[in-house]
């Protein structure tokens, strides 16, 4: 049985400025399909990139959270070498109407006879675009607004997965796979019988089922958020600040780790990964991010540069 895998690679993990450890944000998700999704493009994406050993002509989606520079300053060089490498296969990059005006005047001052086709989704409030069907699997892109200081938008990647018949279950129980026994399996009875046993379709199948990884790029907390990512495999929260300096999180549009650990209780989610880390977390500071996050939410990972997450699907 082939293995659906979904990995997450974080190129830039910091908020606001860079550090010597963290690059600005970004986080590239591929799947077992091998489409591969970009989120936000900080100043030395391609960089991290290129010395993490991802080619940078594969990307087929960029969805940008935000205009703000710390998540959208890295995108111009990256456009001009997806240009130099020749690549001819369409981009798409979603994003809110600030961030596209900026993409529309990087492109008028290149002046670069692009050799591939750039297709902007300008969004506005809640929305999905479907990124490909293939065999009964699609995966969709979510998003919402977030609760930011300016417009700015979280994502959601939905797989869905149509139900699928496990072979080695099936030998296990003494079903010979032929085209034959598939076929009544699928299309005619919905089940087989063997001696006295009788065995049915879910005996020997998985169910279809929904797998999906949210994103809140820059946000303070707010519960409007919460419908959104119920249960989210993965949740990818903002985690500029500790507790202690909520009052200016909030103030700034931003959350606490111990904010990113409620939301990922009350959402339901199985994994909380903590990123956008603020410049004056250096070292050991920075455990007790996750340290607070735990109290409240016992599957808390902090994220760094180069860190890969693989989920199977």
């Amino acid at each position: 049985m082939k293995m659906r895998n979904i990995e997450i690679l974080f190129l830039g993990t910091s908020g606001g400025v860079p550090t010597p450890e963290r690059a600005l944000p970004s986080i590239l998700i591929k799947d077992w399909n091998g489409y591969k999704t970009l989120f936000d493009v900080g100043e030395g994406t391609q960089y991290r990139m290129l010395k993490l050993g991802v080619s940078l002509t594969s990307i087929n989606l960029i969805a940008i959270t935000h205009s703000h520079g710390d998540h959208i300053n890295g995108l111009p060089g990256l456009l001009q070498t997806l240009y130099m490498s020749k690549r001819t296969k369409p981009l798409t990059i979603v994003c809110d109407r600030w961030s596209s005006e900026f993409i529309k005047e990087v492109l008028e001052v290149e002046r670069i006879p692009f050799t591939f086709p750039i297709k902007v989704v300008e969004i506005r409030g809640e929305g999905f675009l479907e990124l490909y069907s293939i065999g009964g699997d699609s995966l969709t892109l979510y998003w919402r607004p977030s609760c930011h200081t300016i417009e700015g938008y979280m994502f959601k990647l939905v797989w869905k997965l149509r139900p699928r018949l496990r072979v080695d279950r099936m030998k296990e129980l003494g079903i010979v796979p032929t085209p034959e026994t598939i076929k009544k399996l699928l299309l005619v009875e919905g089940r087989i019988v063997i001696g006295k046993r009788v065995i049915d379709l879910t005996q020997v199948s998985e169910r279809s089922r929904e797998v999906s990884i949210s994103y809140t790029g820059d946000t303070a907390p707010c519960k409007e958020l919460i419908p959104f990512i119920k249960g989210s495999r993965v949740l990818i929260h903002d985690s500029t600040f500790d507790s202690a300096l909520a009052e200016k999180a909030h103030e700034r549009g931003h959350s606490t780790a111990l904010d990113a650990a409620l939301v990922a209780r009350d959402s339901g989610v199985h994994l909380l990964i903590l990123t956008h880390i603020s410049a004056r977390y250096r070292g050991s500071d920075v455990l007790k991010l996750i340290k607070e996050a735990k109290k409240i939410h016992k599957n808390v990972i902090l994220a760094w540069d180069g860190m890969k997450v693989t989920l199977t699907a």
